[in-house]
């Protein structure tokens, strides 16, 4: 061909010189009608189409080898072989009929060549993706071989092909990255989710472009979050049977954010949050009366009070407070007459004590520490009354008072009843320092003995 096109480029203009003397053919009849028959001159303006033919004839063979070698330099004998060969032929048939001297018919065929060959550079896009699209639907099925090929072919057309690179280096992984697929798409099937998972993870490390991988992990992952999901209702139901309601509101919370809009969670939500709250209520009512059996006044109020703040209508709450808070007051003015019992000999407290008493025993308890204190006020209203003999000495010279019972006088020694309690006993004597004494009548003790006497002389020095 390219022999061919030379000579077309290097004889033809040889051509266009005055035609050679008519060349003797062996035939004899030939002969005769050369001679009997003289060549014609041809006509200037035949002459000027035939240049002009010729000229068009060169263009267009300049243009074929321009498009013969960029198709070769694409290796076109590899992709679009019968095409291109069809186009040469045609080029190779033009160059016969341009010896032939007819010119028009050489330039037709010629052109009809270049447009085979600019077709097939013009085709060359067309052939890239359609290699690319074969190459990726042999990586979507695993055909190494055949993911090769094409993506061999589309860097034979266009050296370092960005799509073509990746295309091929990614067959090249296929080996290691199908079974992955392969592994995850069984377990899928087979239900093992999480192994599912697994593998198409791995698979897609190894190429992210995988795309049956990339297709089935989000089906894998729904499913996955579907059993999850079940799962964690399933558990928040069984720990609300098993009373367990903050682990069920952790189940529920779980599922939750696994399916941020559906409602069964916010179902068993609400039942985990009364179950707690119902907990709450009969922890507290335990304590509550617990306390109350151990008299525990002030714990059990308290406890009644919280489940008021829960739910102010249960009116056992209500009733068990208003129990509470008497029985705590009772307790209190209990405690504090026991504390003193020596101020239970004076009349308003004795009176008062008295009052106290017969409420604690219109309650009708019997619960050991009110009986206890009960007892022992009894016992202490009773010893309060009861007078102790109590001795008191002097010099018979002082002047003996004792507040709120009177002036006793003078003496050496003198024995008065009085009824326990706390009494002041004031000595008085002309020309001496008075003298202050206190003492207490314990219940049933043995007779006191209180001295008081002025013994202190007051100077002069010291009046003036």
């Amino acid at each position: 061909m390219f022999s061919a096109l030379i000579g077309v480029f290097w004889v033809l203009p040889q051509l266009v010189e005055p035609p050679a003397p008519p060349v003797i053919a062996s035939n004899s009849s030939a002969d005769t009608s050369s001679k009997a028959e003289p060549k014609l001159q041809e006509s200037p303006y035949t002459e000027a189409e035939i240049m002009q033919q010729r000229r068009d004839v060169q263009k267009v063979l300049q243009d074929i080898l321009q498009l013969q070698e960029e198709l070769l330099e694409r290796r076109v004998e590899t992709w679009a072989a019968e095409e291109y060969f069809a186009a040469r032929t045609l080029a190779e048939g033009a160059d016969g009929i341009y010896r032939q001297r007819r010119f028009m018919q050489a330039l037709e065929q010629y052109r009809e060549a270049l447009a085979g060959m600019q077709a097939l550079r013009d085709s060359i896009p067309q052939r890239i993706e359609q290699h690319l699209a074969e190459g990726h639907k042999a990586l979507d099925t695993g055909d190494q071989e055949a993911a090769t090929r094409a993506f061999d072919l589309v860097l034979t057309i266009s050296d370092d092909h960005p799509r073509g690179v990746k295309g091929k280096a990614r067959a090249q992984k296929l080996p290691e990255v199908w079974p992955r697929f392969t592994a995850g798409q069984e377990a899928f099937t087979e239900n093992r989710l999480d192994t599912a998972k697994a593998e198409l993870e791995k698979a897609l490390a190894l190429d992210a472009d995988t795309a049956p991988a990339k297709a089935l992990l989000p089906e894998v992952k729904a499913a996955i979050r579907e059993r999850d999901y079940s799962e964690a209702m399933s558990a928040g139901y069984t720990a609300i049977g098993n009373g367990n309601f903050e682990k069920a509101r952790s189940h529920f919370n779980t599922a939750k954010k696994l399916k941020p809009n559906a409602t069964d969670p916010d179902a068993g939500l609400r039942q985990a949050a009364n179950g707690v709250a119902q907990g709450r209520i009969d922890r507290l009512f335990a304590s509550a009366s617990e306390n109350e059996r151990e008299e525990r006044w002030y714990k059990a109020a308290e406890q009644y009070s919280a489940l008021l703040e829960v739910d102010s209508s249960l009116v056992e709450a209500v009733t068990g407070k208003a129990r509470s808070e008497a029985r705590a007051k009772l307790d209190d003015q209990l405690q504090e007459l026991l504390q003193d019992p020596l101020k239970l000999s004076q009349a308003k407290r004795n009176q008062y004590a008295r009052k106290v008493l017969a409420d604690a025993r219109a309650l009708k308890v019997d619960t050991p520490r009110l009986n206890g204190q009960v007892e022992a006020l009894e016992t202490a209203l009773t010893q309060a009354l009861i007078p102790v003999t109590v001795v008191l000495q002097s010099d018979a010279s002082t002047q003996v008072t004792i507040y709120h019972v009177g002036k006793l006088g003078n003496f050496s020694q003198r024995q008065i009843a009085l009824k326990p309690g706390r009494y002041t006993a004031v000595g008085t004597r002309q020309g001496y320092r008075d003298v202050r004494r206190e003492f207490v009548v314990q219940p049933q003790s043995e007779s006191p003995v209180v001295t008081i006497q002025c013994a202190e002389k007051i100077n002069s020095a010291n009046n003036s």
